[in-house]
């Protein structure tokens, strides 16, 4: 047994004796409520009286008076502070509807440890106890994705995303990115394609997200390596709004996802959308007539009609100084492969090659680049204002962050796996863990990193007395006030 602090609805703390076996917590007495560390002392002498009482095991301060320090070793470090901030997490969030206690542990080490199954096997058995064998982890693994755990995962979360964070889901994000593995033999899943990464010689697969307007995960899917971005859109799209239950739904998405393809199937299926527009694709007369409106004016905005579409463009200076720096050095890359025509790899903006097979300048792109420069551009089928349609535009950033999470803190990259019933069951384990993280940090207010650098600072010790066999557990002290602040709201978490 031990002793557990959690917030109140008033504000106030309480303390309640716990003890957790096989995961599950159990809270045997709620010794009662503090407002100042007077109060808590009284109310922590009470716990502890509680457990000597209940099962003769005495407190670590009274332990010391009666044994010599030489005589204390610590067995064991666990990182349970964590565990049962994640475990919490997980139940608050709706994926305990997968009921497999295993698969909760793989996601909660992916957030806690991400590594190979074979490393974190040894991990869950060193940290928690748990004895799994790689077989039935594998197992397991297979099982849940016959089970339909990514249907039941996307429901939870949609359903959470309705009700615990009181979202209309009216509004919703879409982004693509690719994930390759260190090898060069394609299967139907992994292949070769366009790569984010920049890794054209390694196979990959491309994973479509859609997120709400927090950057909470509600839906992903997993394509093959060569699929082109633009053709998952309306697929994504047609599940979301099958899972959602909904035709009212705009859907934000950068100018990759725009075809006229892709808006004429939206705009049949009468779904509203925001993307990004492609500029440099628009005739030239067109072009001239935007930048003539908008004068190269600060934060000026303009609309016009194009292709039944409306179309939004906006000037701005730092824009301007930004792309101005891109082409010059654009400009500069150009002459460079221009004079040594032997080094070139890979296409290049402002090279075209001749008839002749030489390589020249191309002029009237540079020129259209220079037009373009500071104005940005939005195609929407919707009736939202100017300003609305952008702001809701650059509300992207929620997904690449997500993304950014799930390839550097999660290590998405299922280099470990061959199968392709494998790799989409690890990325159903990726996408849980980045709902749980993405919950910890809209609770919070703090980086999934922070999140776990204090968690690394909270370990639970097991000690030992060398000669009577004793063994007690006790919590890391912190003594910093503003840490132990944060500890203690961190604790309330999923609650």
């Amino acid at each position: 047994m031990r002793l557990r602090t959690v917030k109140t609805a008033s504000g106030k703390y309480a303390i309640q004796v716990v003890s957790k076996h096989l995961g599950i917590l159990t809270v045997h007495k709620h010794i009662g409520s503090y407002g100042n560390e007077q109060e808590k002392a009284v109310l922590s002498k009470k716990a502890y009286d509680f457990i000597q009482q209940s099962t003769g095991q005495i407190s670590f301060s009274d332990h010391l008076t009666t044994t010599s320090l030489s005589d204390i070793i610590i067995t064991q470090s666990r990182p349970l502070f964590a565990y049962d901030l994640f475990s919490r997490c997980y139940e608050k969030i709706g994926l305990s509807i997968y009921p497999d206690p295993l698969i909760k542990d793989l996601i909660i080490s992916r957030i806690y440890h991400p590594s190979s199954k074979r490393t974190l096997q040894e991990y869950l058995h060193e940290s928690l106890g748990r004895t799994y064998s790689l077989k039935t982890i594998y197992r397991h693994v297979k099982k849940s994705l016959k089970s339909g755990i990514k249907e039941h995962y996307q429901k939870a979360l949609i359903s959470f995303a309705k009700e615990g964070l009181k979202d209309t889901l009216r509004l919703v994000f879409y982004d693509v990115t690719t994930l390759y593995f260190d090898s060069h033999v394609k299967t139907t899943l992994k292949d070769f394609g366009f790569s984010k990464d920049h890794r054209p010689q390694d196979t990959q697969i491309v994973i479509g997200l859609v997120v709400n307007q927090n950057g909470f995960p509600l839906y992903f899917d997993t394509f093959a390596g060569n699929t082109f971005e633009g053709h998952t859109f309306v697929t994504i799209v047609d599940n979301i709004c099958t899972l959602l239950n909904t035709r009212t739904l705009i859907i934000v998405a950068d100018a990759a996802m725009i075809s006229q393809d892709n808006i004429e199937r939206l705009e049949a299926k009468g779904i509203g959308f925001i993307v990004g527009a492609r500029l440099a694709n628009l005739p030239q007369e067109l072009i001239e007539n935007i930048t003539k409106k908008l004068v190269k004016q600060d934060g000026k905005m303009i609309t016009l009609l194009y292709k039944n579409q409306r179309l939004i463009c906006e000037y701005s200076t730092t824009r301007a100084v930004k792309d101005n720096h891109d082409r010059m050095k654009q400009i500069r890359t150009a002459h460079m492969v221009i004079d040594n025509p032997t080094t070139v790899t890979r296409k290049y903006r402002f090279v075209q090659k001749s008839l002749n097979d030489e390589y020249k300048l191309n002029s009237p792109l540079i020129e259209k680049a220079e037009k373009l420069e500071g104005i940005k551009g939005y195609v929407t089928n919707t009736k939202l204002d100017e300003q609305t349609i952008i702001d809701r535009y650059h509300e992207l950033w929620h997904i690449e962050n997500s993304f950014r999470i799930t390839k550097s803190d999660l290590e998405a990259r299922p280099i470990f796996h061959r199968l392709e019933e494998t790799i989409k069951a690890h990325m159903v384990i990726v996408f849980a863990g980045l709902a749980i993280v993405k919950y910890i940090e809209l609770a919070t207010g703090m980086s999934i990193k922070r999140v776990l650098h204090i968690c690394s600072k909270i370990l639970t010790h097991t000690l030992k007395n060398r000669k009577t066999g004793e063994i007690i557990e006790i919590e890391t002290t912190i003594e910093d006030p503003k840490l132990k602040e944060t500890i203690n709201r961190l604790r309330t978490v999923g609650h």
